[in-house]
């Protein structure tokens, strides 16, 4: 059975759920991204907790995943498993084929 974890820290608590909301909606970094108006980058490092967000940049990012600030802060289980990672999509030819 899994217990939510209220001591976990906040930025951790954001980043999974920043993640898990992405990868339920089929969002890759990229198209987060662009949307919030990011780097990829910048997602990804947040998504690693190595970012640290502005409260403006959680509402940027908050609505482009269409959801309420709230939702990124809510307590996951200790035990949750990070959503696996999108396919990557396809991949250009580079010998330009």
């Amino acid at each position: 059975m899994s217990k939510t974890n209220s001591k976990m820290p906040l930025r951790t608590r954001f980043a999974r759920n920043l993640r898990a909301c992405r990868v339920r909606q089929g969002i890759s970094q990229e198209h987060l991204a662009a949307v919030a108006g990011f780097s990829r980058t910048f997602v990804s490092d947040v998504e690693r907790e190595i970012r640290n967000c502005s409260i403006d940049n959680i509402e940027r990012l908050a609505n482009a995943l269409k959801l309420d600030v709230s939702v990124l802060f809510k307590p996951v289980a200790e035990d949750a498993d990070l959503p696996e990672v999108l396919p990557k999509g396809p991949r250009r030819n580079r010998t330009g084929g």
